[in-house]
C-alpha cells in the first residue's frame, strides 16, 4: 500500500516539531510539503525551525514554503514565552533549508490538486488555509482530510479564559474555514490536552527511546519541562503531536460530528469555540470535534519518532 500524502501548515514551536518529527518517522505517510506562518514565534524563526526539524531527520527534500506573516486583520501576540525566542526552546538547534517561491496558500492550493485526497494538518492559527480557501473554493474537493490542531469547545482557554492560542490569533480566519462547511475538518483541542497529559515517567521514557528523543527533543523541551513542573503539572501538555496522532491514526480520537462557531468579537469570548451539539442553530454540522482520546496509541506513535537517529 502506498504512503498517504500530507500536507502540514505549522507556526513550529516546541510541539510543532514533535508532531513533524511523528509524520516523518511514519511510513504510512509521505509528507509533501509544510507550509509555514506566524504563530507561535515570528515567521523567519518558523521557517529556520522548520528546516531543523527536516535536517534532524535526515529528510530528503520536502518543499517549504513561506506564508503568512500576520493574522488576517489585527497583529496578535506570539507563544515565545513557552516556545522560546527561536521557537525550539532556545536550545541552539539550527539548520535552515531553502524555500519556494511559492507562497503557502498557494502552495496548499497546488499540492492538493497534485495529491488529490492528502491529509492536511494544521498545527497553528488558520491563517494560511483561510487565504487558500479564499483563492479556491473548491479546495475541499482535493482534500481527503483536514485536521486542526486547535478551539476549546468547552471555554477552557490556555491565552485568555475562554481561547486557545491558535484560534484566538486569528479566529476571523478559523470563521471563513469553519463558514464554507466544506471541509469538515477534525478539531483535535487544547481541552484533549488537558484531558490527556503525557506523565512525566511516561514521558521520560520516550525522550529516552532513541537519539532523536535524546539530541533533538529533550533540549528543545527543557525549558518548557521546567515550566510545567514549577505549576506542578502532572506531565507534559504536548497539543500538536495529538493532532498528528489522530492524523496518523484516525483511531487514536473518538469524535462527535457538530456544528461549531468562532467569537470574532473584542470582547473576553474573542477567539471562543462555540459547539452547538444539540441544534439551536438549525445549522447542520461543520466539525469533527475529538472527545477522547487513547493516550497509549498517542503515546506509541511519538515513541517510534523519538526512537529513530538524529543527523543535527
Amino acid at each position: 500500500m502506498s504512503a498517504r500524502p500530507m500536507i502540514i501548515d505549522t507556526d513550529a514551536g516546541v510541539d510543532d516539531a514533535l508532531a513533524i518529527l511523528m509524520a516523518l518517522a511514519d511510513p504510512s505517510v509521505e509528507v509533501v510539503g509544510i507550509t509555514t506562518l506566524n504563530g507561535n514565534v515570528s515567521l523567519p524563526n518558523v521557517e529556520r525551525n522548520v528546516g531543523t526539524i527536516l535536517n534532524a531527520f535526515g529528510a530528503g527534500h520536502i518543499p517549504i514554503y513561506r506564508g503568512a506573516a500576520r493574522p488576517l486583520l489585527v497583529d496578535a501576540p506570539d507563544a515565545a514565552d513557552i516556545h522560546g525566542a527561536d521557537g525550539l526552546g532556545d536550545a541552539g538547534l539550527r539548520a535552515p533549508r531553502d524555500l519556494e517561491s511559492t507562497h503557502a496558500a498557494l502552495g496548499i492550493i497546488e499540492l492538493a490538486k497534485r495529491y488529490p485526497g492528502c491529509t492536511l494538518v494544521t498545527l497553528g492559527p488558520l491563517t494560511n488555509l483561510a487565504i487558500a480557501l479564499s483563492l479556491e473554493p473548491n479546495l475541499a474537493q482535493y482534500i481527503g482530510k483536514t485536521i486542526i490542531m486547535g478551539g476549546a469547545p468547552k471555554a477552557t482557554g490556555n491565552i485568555t479564559a475562554t481561547a486557545e492560542f491558535n484560534i484566538y490569533v486569528d479566529p476571523e480566519a478559523t470563521a471563513l474555514v469553519l463558514s464554507r462547511g466544506n471541509l469538515q475538518p477534525t478539531m483535535v483541542t487544547w481541552e484533549n490536552t488537558l484531558d490527556h497529559p503525557i506523565l512525566w515517567d511516561r514521558w521520560e521514557a520516550l525522550l529516552d527511546a532513541g537519539d532523536m528523543g535524546k539530541r533533538f527533543v529533550r533540549p528543545m523541551c527543557t525549558n518548557l519541562m521546567n515550566w510545567a513542573k514549577t505549576r506542578n503539572r502532572p506531565g507534559m501538555l504536548m497539543a500538536d503531536p495529538k493532532a498528528m496522532a489522530v492524523a496518523l491514526d484516525p483511531s487514536c480520537a473518538t469524535v462527535a460530528h457538530v456544528y461549531m462557531e468562532v467569537d470574532c468579537g473584542t470582547g473576553i469570548g474573542r477567539g471562543m469555540t462555540a459547539v452547538d451539539p444539540i441544534g439551536f442553530s438549525k445549522k447542520p454540522a461543520n466539525t469533527y470535534v475529538a472527545t477522547h482520546l487513547d493516550i497509549d496509541k498517542v503515546i506509541a506513535l511519538i515513541t517510534k519518532a523519538t526512537a529513530v537517529a538524529c543527523h543535527l
